[in-house]
């Protein structure tokens, strides 16, 4: 398939995510210790650009937590861009490919609370109803924390 074939396309797969969610959550702190959480989603489209999600979770332990994402795709490069701002104050800009039709790779890397820190996101389409995304979080190259998400499509 031809870069601008490919374009579309890559625009196409990111507006699977219009539409609602339940989310389950499951944060892997350390080895022994793993909390749960769910949530819900939201995402609709932007004027053909784009996705605008907002996600409002809850992790036992831990403060509610909201996220506003901008999801979209750099048209010169091919990339696709997720802008994140959340309840914490952080706002990250993760950068990644399609590697499949299924497959979405992100990744970001910056300073959080004066360290360097990367995420590495995968987001795995199931199915049209249901998406796995897995959240790496790394600090100085070892591994802080892993937080994996189940978004299922809620019924019309």
């Amino acid at each position: 398939m031809s870069q601008i074939a490919q374009k579309p396309k890559a625009l196409e797969l990111l507006k699977q995510l219009i539409g609602e969610w339940t989310v389950g959550i499951a944060l892997k702190v350390n080895e022994e210790n793993v909390v749960s959480g769910c949530g819900e989603m939201s995402a609709v489209e932007i004027a053909d650009l784009g996705v605008n999600s907002e996600i409002d979770t809850h992790i036992e332990g831990y403060d509610d937590y909201y996220e506003n994402d901008l999801w979209s795709l750099d048209w010169a490069t091919g990339k696709v861009h997720l802008f994140g701002m959340t309840s914490e104050g952080e706002a990250h800009d993760h950068v990644g490919i399609w590697t499949n039709e299924n497959t979405l790779e992100l990744y970001w890397r910056g300073t959080f609370e004066d360290q360097e820190m990367e995420e590495k996101i995968t987001a795995k389409w199931v199915t049209k109803d249901q998406i796995e995304l897995k959240e790496v979080n790394l600090e100085l190259g070892k591994i802080r924390f892993t937080t994996k998400y189940v978004f299922k499509r809620k019924e019309a």
